[in-house]
């Protein structure tokens, strides 16, 4: 992986959203973005050659409530690790910074649980369901 250049900085909005939408993720603004990266609670990024190519972000309020979002990687360099690395940075943060009662939450992808149970992750169905909304 010398190739590639790990980094806990925020990426720039516009690339922010163009690794979404090729990571075929629900398309974000870049006015959108410009608002909500700066209120992140960690973000992780991995850069070849300068591109944006694997991010993952945590968001909530930094006590009862963490979040993992926005994990992403390109598609030409996914299966390489890249998704595990940022992982591996997100849960490293957390465990750091989480209190012990914090929950912390994601929703996967269909092709994703996978990498998540690596890290402890598992459904919270029936306990529990996740809803969500969508502005638009």
């Amino acid at each position: 992986m010398s190739d590639y250049t790990p980094c806990n900085k925020l990426p720039h909005a516009r690339e922010y959203c163009e690794l979404r939408r090729l990571a075929g993720m629900s398309s974000k603004t870049p006015e959108a973005a410009s608002r909500g990266l700066p209120n992140s609670l960690f973000c992780t990024t991995i850069r070849r050659d300068e591109q944006l190519v694997a991010m993952g972000r945590v968001v909530g309020d930094g006590g009862c409530n963490y979040e993992i979002v926005d994990v992403a990687v390109h598609p030409a360099y996914q299966r390489q690790g890249l998704g595990s690395q940022i992982m591996a940075a997100i849960m490293a943060f957390i465990r750091a910074d989480a209190t012990p009662s914090a929950y912390v939450s994601l929703i996967a992808d269909d092709a994703s649980p996978a990498l998540y149970e690596k890290f402890g992750f598992a459904p919270t169905a029936p306990r529990s369901i996740g809803m969500a909304q969508r502005i638009d």
